[in-house]
């Protein structure tokens, strides 16, 4: 489990999960699927990242971009 600062709050996130064929293909099918595959990346804690973010999709958004763009390597 790695955890990144984002919009003021450490959220953390399973970087293996992200990296995942299975994950990615959740993501990729859209609708429950990829809410699952959120949770997973977020370790079970989606709704209460999102939450955190005052339920905005667009930083949802933002942060499963950000999270993509890491190489797995961040510090915790």
């Amino acid at each position: 489990m790695h955890t990144i600062s984002f919009e003021g709050h450490d959220i953390s996130y399973d970087a293996k999960a992200l990296k995942s064929w299975k994950v990615q293909k959740k993501l990729a099918r859209g609708g429950a699927d990829a809410y699952d595959a959120v949770d997973i990346i977020l370790c079970g804690k989606s709704d209460d990242v999102a939450e955190m973010l005052g339920d905005d999709a667009d930083k949802m958004t933002a942060l499963l971009v950000t999270l993509g763009s890491l190489s797995g390597d961040s510090k915790n």
